[in-house]
């Protein structure tokens, strides 16, 4: 099998084979520069959704990968281009490009999905947080005082809780199309690992 060489050029910008995936992309959707401003999510400036992002890659977990965010907000909040991402032995297989659809109740679907989704509590939350659950779900202000001081925590449990249920939604990506590129599994982790 032949493989695509995956790579980050000194400006950050993803390469397959030397060409920027922005460009790539761009020819693929036929577009007049939608792709022109976005990097990689790499570069989130967001902690919770760049641990969640190296997860993905490093856990090998096959689904929609967020590839592409706006660069002006640096996260999950704006623009979003996902790549049907496939596991198997020794290699990584992009199979389908997409854009994210905007969730008309983004906001409350993402606030309530980090640390008051109680059902995805483990033993240990239950333990650490059990006390103060009922503050957590009822009490606005206690919960904005946790999630100030937790931001980061939270921000992981709602990039889990939420994004990654939407993202895997095929109903919630404007699928833009099918692509086909192969990369050799220690060639794509290594690339997002540094």
């Amino acid at each position: 099998m032949n493989y695509n060489k995956l790579s980050i050029d000194k400006n950050g910008f993803l390469l397959i084979d030397n060409e920027c995936v922005n460009n790539i992309f761009e020819k693929i959707h036929g577009s007049n520069n939608f792709f022109e401003w976005l990097i990689s999510s790499i570069y989130t400036e967001n902690k919770g959704e760049l641990l969640y992002v190296k997860e993905l890659v490093e856990k090998k977990i096959s689904g929609n990968f967020p590839l592409l965010i706006c660069g002006d907000d640096c996260d999950f909040s704006c623009t979003i281009v996902v790549v049907k991402v496939e596991y198997s032995e020794n290699v990584v297989i992009w199979n389908k490009l997409g854009t994210v659809k905007k969730d008309v109740n983004y906001y409350e679907n993402y606030r309530n999905s980090g640390i008051r989704k109680i059902e995805n509590w483990t033993d240990n939350d239950w333990k650490n947080y059990g006390s103060i659950a009922y503050d957590i779900l009822y009490d606005e202000n206690f919960f904005s005082e946790w999630c100030s001081v937790n931001w980061n925590e939270e921000v992981y449990r709602r990039t889990w809780g939420y994004y990654h249920k939407y993202f895997n939604d095929d109903n919630n990506i404007n699928w833009i199309s099918k692509i086909n590129f192969n990369f050799e599994l220690n060639n794509y982790v290594n690339c997002f690992k540094d």
